[in-house]
């Protein structure tokens, strides 16, 4: 099959996502409430439809700017087999070097090399990890991510219930960074104090920072939260700070993760190099499957692990043709429904697990309606 076209089927539609309070790398401005991704226009979104010679369709959601680059892009491969996703990602990547390697266009090349994986899959009758030699286990288990700094009892109460529900981890966010002081640490040892007691310690607990922390801060408040225990605290600083990231794993006896923001394999070689332990490439953000499976290679060769961000329609495909060892878990959202508002079979944990399904190529069906 060769590709046909790439349209665009809806746009400018705006997912209905509640505002939970974190931390984020634009406190330092004490502007209450700004949400960097809905100041910037990355809030909206569009979907994107590949269609082949033979009129097999792939769709991927993605904010209107990625939408707008991918577009720009689709003269470069239209008339190309679909079989092509090596050829067609490196030559995507030349010829955005002047202006790409990282964000929005990389964003662009991850949702085409994702429409390609799936109409393979489709060509094939395969599910795509089959395509990637999975699978390698019929499940994998799910940690529950949420864990929003609120009302105390209320953040215990949501811990417990994922214990219910059958998760052996969960990932909880964290409120205060550099600007607010010693009063701020207190905090957020609180949060995690909380949780920590309420779920005892035979269950992986994870932070999230999201960027918001200098070297300074995060010394002294990961000092502080060692004897709890943390799997992992994730992107303490910004994403370019390599040299801090390599003092910090050194200094600091909570492993690192970091990767959501990271495009190419190469940066993911710069995470690696500078200490961080557990990589977190997205597949519509980092370079698609194309790239998750050389971030693969990458921790194998370090003897770090991958678990991915957020994109779990397309992670678990990634994931199913991993060894465990590598990939241990996957993430599940379990409050906001990202990139779900249409879809029509959004994949679920069951019990604290995800499980195999064997629908061809990702398996994503949409009602766009």
């Amino acid at each position: 099959m060769r590709v046909k076209d790439i349209v665009l089927v809806k746009a400018n539609y705006k997912p209905n996502l509640e505002a939970y309070p974190y931390t984020k790398p634009t406190d330092y401005y004490e502007i209450k409430g700004l949400n960097p991704l809905e100041s910037a226009g990355y809030n909206t979104v569009s979907f994107v439809k590949m269609v082949t010679d033979n009129n097999e369709e792939s769709i991927v959601e993605v904010s209107d700017m990625v939408a707008d680059i991918i577009l720009k892009l689709k003269n470069v491969i239209i008339g190309r087999e679909i079989d092509e996703t090596e050829r067609i990602f490196d030559l995507l990547y030349r010829i955005t070097l002047p202006f790409g390697r990282k964000g929005i266009v990389m964003m662009a090349i991850s949702a085409i090399d994702l429409m390609l994986w799936d109409l393979k899959g489709k060509e094939t009758g395969k599910p795509v990890y089959k395509l990637l030699s999975g699978p390698t286990r019929e499940r994998i288990p799910a940690y529950a991510s949420h864990l929003h700094p609120t009302d105390i009892n209320e953040l215990r109460k949501e811990a417990l219930s994922y214990l219910e529900e059958g998760y052996q981890a969960m990932k909880m966010r964290l409120c205060c960074g550099p600007l607010d002081g010693y009063k701020g640490m207190e905090r957020n040892e609180e949060l995690v104090k909380a949780v920590r007691d309420a779920i005892g310690y035979n269950v992986d607990l994870m932070a999230d920072v999201w960027m918001a922390w200098n070297l300074k801060y995060a010394r002294r408040m990961l000092k502080r939260l060692e004897r709890y225990e943390l799997s992992w605290i994730e992107e303490p600083l910004p994403p370019d700070e390599y040299h801090a990231y390599k003092v910090l794993s050194k200094e600091i006896g909570i492993p690192i993760a970091a990767g959501e923001h990271a495009y190419t394999v190469e940066e993911f070689k710069l995470l690696a190099d500078y200490g961080i332990e557990i990589l977190q490439p997205d597949a519509l953000w980092s370079g698609g499957i194309t790239t998750l499976k050389k971030v693969q290679g990458l921790a194998e060769a370090y003897g770090l692990q991958v678990i991915p961000h957020t994109s779990i329609p397309y992670n678990l495909h990634f994931l199913f043709s991993c060894p465990p060892h590598i990939c241990p878990m996957a993430k599940f959202l379990t409050k906001y429904r990202w990139m779900e508002d249409f879809m029509v079979n959004p994949p679920r944990p069951k019990n604290g697990y995800f499980y195999l399904n064997d629908k061809v190529g990702f398996g994503i069906e949409y009602s766009l309606n």
